[in-house]
């Protein structure tokens, strides 16, 4: 069952690689020293992660729920995003950048809300955990056992926060050199929560008349 936590460490890691927009939500964050509320974005984003890997455990055992989660992770996620994007466009000041000695750093529910629902908000990403863990599944590293499964899911989240932290922690000791373009920054990542949000709905739309 060992193999099933590695197997999940290891892609957990590599798929939270790719630029998304959870790791644009915690760059926005570490850069303003915020690491609080940067690590429950992470946890945030976590769980859903975790909400995903179930589903593409169940769907090993039934494809029928898979649709239906796509369908509405789409629309809901999509305008989620959408809605997020505007507000950090429209947002009028990002907060200061602190002193080295200084760290400002608030943190809130809110925060792992709002990573959790980030998470949510890519129904596709589903698709590239199927084809990964049917790989996984046909060569023995998976099998359909609670345990080995359970251990996956718990390799996944270890393998997506590592990443996540680690270019977290990275931003926050490098900080000074974004001194003086936070608002530009903040603006740039509202920017690609808009379009991952449109993106999304386009998709939504594309599944309900295509």
């Amino acid at each position: 069952m060992l193999l099933g936590f590695i197997s999940g460490l290891v892609l957990g890691f590599c798929l939270a690689i790719p630029p998304g927009p959870i790791n644009f939500a915690v760059f926005e964050k570490c850069i303003h020293r915020q690491r609080r509320a940067a690590l429950r974005l992470i946890l945030g984003g976590v769980t859903g992660d975790a909400f995903y890997c179930l589903i593409v455990i169940i769907y090993q055992l039934s494809s029928e729920l898979l649709e239906l989660v796509k369908v509405f992770s789409s629309v809901a996620g999509g305008l989620f995003l959408a809605g997020l994007g505007l507000f950090y466009i429209l947002r009028h000041q990002a907060p200061p950048l602190p002193s080295a000695e200084i760290e400002f750093d608030r943190a809130h529910h809110g925060h792992y809300l709002t990573g959790v629902l980030i998470a949510l908000s890519n129904p596709f990403f589903i698709v590239a955990m199927i084809g990964v863990t049917e790989i996984l599944y046909s060569v023995g590293l998976l099998y359909l056992d609670l345990g080995n499964n359970l251990l996956f899911i718990l390799g996944f989240q270890a393998g997506t926060f590592s990443w996540l932290w680690s270019i977290g922690h990275f931003c926050a000791n490098h900080s000074h050199h974004f001194a003086g373009s936070q608002r530009r920054i903040q603006r740039y990542c509202g920017w690609i929560f808009l379009g991952f949000g449109l993106y999304m709905l386009a998709k939504f739309f594309k599944l309900l008349w295509f």
